[in-house]
């Protein structure tokens, strides 16, 4: 049985498929596992960025579903892969550049820029699959 977390929240803007939805804050945020999602907007209001599929306006009360494997998948995309990219970088590193004098240095430095590149390669091509992982909207109570 695959793991959902539910959400409620208001709808702040809309566009294109998307939504922006300002969820109403719980006791169990700060152990919240969908942290990842949701972010603090400038007023410290927790916004989340939604797939509205089913067509949501600005002001509806609307509730939120968050796949298990969503949260894994994000978590283990922005925190995960870097950090094994990191220690394969330094491991590569000391090989690499085992003639200087300053070999932990540049290995180090090494490490972190293969993890830069990742992260630019990710942030640039998960621009057009952001659709598939974002929660989606599954109910809208419409306000009059």
């Amino acid at each position: 049985m695959e793991e959902i977390l539910i959400e409620e929240g208001i709808v702040v803007c809309r566009e294109n498929g998307i939504a922006e939805v300002e969820v109403f804050p719980a006791q169990s945020c700060e152990e919240c596992s969908a942290k990842i999602f949701c972010k603090p907007d400038k007023d410290d209001r927790n916004v989340l960025r939604v797939n509205n599929s089913i067509g949501a306006n600005v002001g509806d009360n609307v509730r939120i579903e968050i796949k298990g494997k969503s949260v894994l998948a994000a978590s283990f995309n922005l925190y995960g892969i870097p950090l094994i990219i990191l220690l394969i970088g330094i491991f590569l590193g000391t090989s690499i550049f085992s003639e200087y004098k300053l070999v932990e240095l540049y290995s180090a430095f090494f490490g972190i820029g293969l993890t830069a590149i990742y992260y630019l390669f990710f942030l640039s091509h998960n621009k057009n699959r952001q659709n598939q992982i974002l929660p989606k909207i599954v109910f809208i109570k419409r306000n009059s």
